[in-house]
């Protein structure tokens, strides 16, 4: 079988995985490779005074092969960067996924009225990706309303009936899997998820690739 980790911070080495590697870009960033395909983006950590000067760097990044979309960016009340930085530059980010027509996949801590907040405000034709989702169906359904797609990663693994609930809420094509910077393989989350929503994992992996094909547009 062949399966998507819609979000990973390390490329797996299994031929049947394909990895969306998340790059980190920000002031320190000199040379930019890859071995695959990948995302860029300016993370809520790394925002600045100066995060104008990453934003440029950013959309030029959008123009190479492998770069399939922008991101993580987003937003953080729990880090130590300045708020006004943070929603200044998520809101320019958010605006420059529409202008090259990428997938926005967004980081969220402790500041989801506020993404919902950007999402109304920018009213994105491009897709939102709202990583790493670890809350419940009451948040979910206000993200999917709005029109996100929400990823879930090994938190589903565990016995949580109010996220597990949150993954069953999801129509199929609105959900992804990933294992962000967890070791746990990829096949794991699929048997959780598979099992959380009564499917085999044949089929959620055909599901996973159509939904990848239709989000991460080259």
């Amino acid at each position: 079988m062949k399966y998507i980790d819609a979000h990973a911070h390390h490329r797996a080495s299994d031929p049947d995985v394909t990895s969306v590697v998340s790059i980190r870009i920000n002031a320190d960033t000199e040379v930019f490779e890859t071995d695959g395909i990948c995302t860029v983006g300016l993370h809520p950590w790394d925002v600045t005074a100066d995060w104008r000067d990453v934003a440029d760097v950013l959309e030029d990044l959008t123009q190479e092969q492998l770069v399939v979309g922008i991101g993580e960016c987003g937003l953080d009340r729990s880090c130590s960067s300045p708020w006004g930085h943070q929603i200044d530059a998520f809101e320019y980010i958010a605006d420059m996924a529409e202008r090259v027509s990428r997938a926005l996949v967004v980081h969220c801590v402790k500041a989801h009225d506020e993404l919902l907040r950007v999402h109304k405000f920018v009213d994105p034709s491009q897709p939102w990706i709202l990583h790493g989702f670890v809350k419940g169906a009451e948040l979910a359904r206000q993200c999917l309303d709005a029109g996100m797609i929400l990823s879930f990663g090994p938190s589903i693994c565990r016995d949580s009936s109010a996220l597990h609930e949150a993954l069953r809420l999801c129509p199929s094509e609105r959900f992804l899997l990933e294992t962000d910077t967890d070791q746990t393989p990829i096949s794991d989350v699929y048997a959780a998820a598979a099992t959380i929503r009564g499917v085999s994992i044949e089929e959620l992996c055909a599901i996973q690739q159509q939904t990848f094909e239709t989000v991460f547009k080259r």
